[in-house]
C-alpha cells in the first residue's frame, strides 16, 4: 500500500508548516463541530490546492476519526450533561425507593406488633379462663 513515493509525499506534506496549520485547524474543527463541518472547512480553505494529496489525507484522517469512535466536543458535552442528569435522577429514584421501603417496613412492623399483642392478649385470656376452670373443678371436688 505504501511505497517510497507515497511515503516521500506524506513526509513532504507533514514538513510543510501551512499543511500542519491546516491539519491542526481541521482536527480542531472536527472535534468542535463534527466531520461534516471539517470537510466543508477544508474545501473552503484557500491552501487546499497547494497540497495535491491533502484532501485524500484529510479524508483518511476523517475515516480514522470515525473508526476510533471520537465524537465532536459539543456531543461529548451533551453526553456529559445527560450523564449528570441521569445520576441525579438515579439518586432521586434510590431515595424514593428507600423511603418507600422504610414506610413499608414501618407499617409491616406496626401490623406485626398489633397481631403479636392480640395473640398475647388472647393467650392471657385463655390462661385466665383455664385457671378459673381448674379452680372451679377443684372447688367441685371438695
Amino acid at each position: 500500500m505504501f511505497n517510497a513515493e507515497v511515503y516521500k509525499q506524506m513526509m513532504d506534506l507533514f514538513s510543510n508548516p501551512l499543511f500542519k496549520k491546516s491539519l491542526f485547524d481541521f482536527n480542531s474543527k472536527m472535534q468542535m463541530e463534527g466531520i461534516e463541518a471539517a470537510k466543508k472547512f477544508w474545501n473552503m480553505n484557500p491552501a487546499k490546492d497547494s497540497f495535491p494529496f491533502g484532501p485524500e489525507m484529510f479524508e483518511k484522517l476523517a475515516d480514522f476519526y470515525i473508526i476510533l469512535g471520537f465524537v465532536p466536543h459539543y456531543k461529548y458535552d451533551e453526553a456529559v450533561k445527560e450523564k449528570e442528569g441521569l445520576k441525579k435522577e438515579n439518586e432521586f429514584l434510590r431515595e424514593t425507593i428507600k423511603q418507600l421501603q422504610m414506610n413499608l417496613f414501618n407499617e409491616a412492623g406496626e401490623q406485626a406488633q398489633k397481631v403479636w399483642e392480640s395473640i398475647i392478649s388472647k393467650q392471657f385470656e385463655m390462661n385466665k379462663d383455664l385457671s378459673q376452670n381448674i379452680l372451679e373443678l377443684f372447688k367441685g371436688l371438695k
